[in-house]
């Protein structure tokens, strides 16, 4: 696998089990409690590192417990942290997720220290690094996501995950540097227009029309669409239990990422992210989820035998 740099953020997820999702105003017994690593950037650094990528993370963390506790739980999943900036009086990111007995989830985040990454000190690292191309979340502070997109250097790949969706993501286009991965409600709100599950084809063409050189959609128990200049196709899913689809979307994102660092074609590192993130729904938590290489080759391997 290749070099890979991870931008986006860092979390500690605080998780509770309950019957069933909240409607507004009520309040439910809970039957579990756990706190986790997590993180939409952190946990697709890992998801990369696990998947047989060098991967360096960059973001940003307060200069408290949690924050520690993240980054030692990077490093022990293999991934270098010296791009990660501790702001000294502020508080680390936190999540707080809700997950119903049937999968589903709620997820409330709070930004903290993630907001407060300085996006030249970062991309003035990559020449140094030198990775095969760059993956990020929009989950940072909006003007810091669009001057990292911008400054990565020419002709670097640049797989940018539309999680969460912001305004500033439509600005990105065109690029031909980008490779897109959204799922279908936020490739709805680049395009404009609900997006279902049937259309997701025709929207990845689409978003892939605008200027990038891929558009990859994710479309949960259906697998994902992927379009690039080369064609377009359709990844259907192993079948698993599904026990907990916190992570399935990271661990797709940094299983595509490593094989695509790897110099597979894009249907094939769809195809291994697809695995990936069916493998990551049969565990709970979100980093703890993560499948490894062996595992998704072994589901591959299933998938061909």
């Amino acid at each position: 696998m290749g070099r890979i740099v991870a931008i986006g953020m860092s979390n500690t997820d605080l998780v509770v089990r309950a019957p069933r999702l909240p409607l507004p105003g009520e309040t439910l017994p809970g039957s579990t409690f756990g706190t986790f690593a997590g993180g939409k950037g952190a946990n697709q650094a890992v998801a990369a590192a696990r998947s047989g990528a060098t991967v360096w993370f960059g973001g940003a963390v307060g200069d408290d417990s949690y924050g520690q506790e993240r980054l030692s739980d990077l490093q022990a999943a293999g991934v270098d942290v010296s791009l990660v900036q501790v702001r000294q009086g502020s508080v680390s990111g936190v999540a707080l997720i809700i997950v119903a007995e049937d999968g589903e989830n709620q997820i409330v985040t709070v930004a903290g220290a993630n907001y407060e990454v300085d996006p030249d000190a970062l991309v003035a690292r990559l020449g140094d690094l030198e990775p095969d191309l760059v993956m990020m979340t929009w989950d940072l502070h909006p003007d810091a996501s669009r001057r990292i997109a911008a400054s990565v250097p020419a002709g670097m790949p640049l797989i940018v995950n539309t999680a969460p969706f912001h305004d500033s993501l439509n600005e990105i286009f065109p690029d031909d540097r980008l490779i897109v991965v959204a799922n279908e409600i936020e490739a709805g709100q680049i395009l404009g227009r609900k997006v279902s599950i049937d259309a997701a084809l025709e929207a990845a063409r689409e978003i892939h029309a605008r200027g990038c050189r891929a558009a990859v959609i994710t479309i949960g128990a259906a697998g994902a669409v992927c379009v690039d200049a080369a064609g377009s196709w359709e990844v259907k899913p192993p079948q698993v239990k599904v026990v907990d689809t916190t992570g399935a979307g990271d661990a797709f994102c940094g299983a595509f990422a490593a094989w695509i660092s790897a110099g597979a074609s894009l249907p094939e590192a769809v195809t291994a992210g697809v695995h990936a993130g069916s493998l990551a729904t049969t565990r709970s938590g979100a980093q703890a989820s993560l499948p490894h290489s062996r595992e998704i080759e072994e589901s591959l391997a299933a998938l061909v035998g």
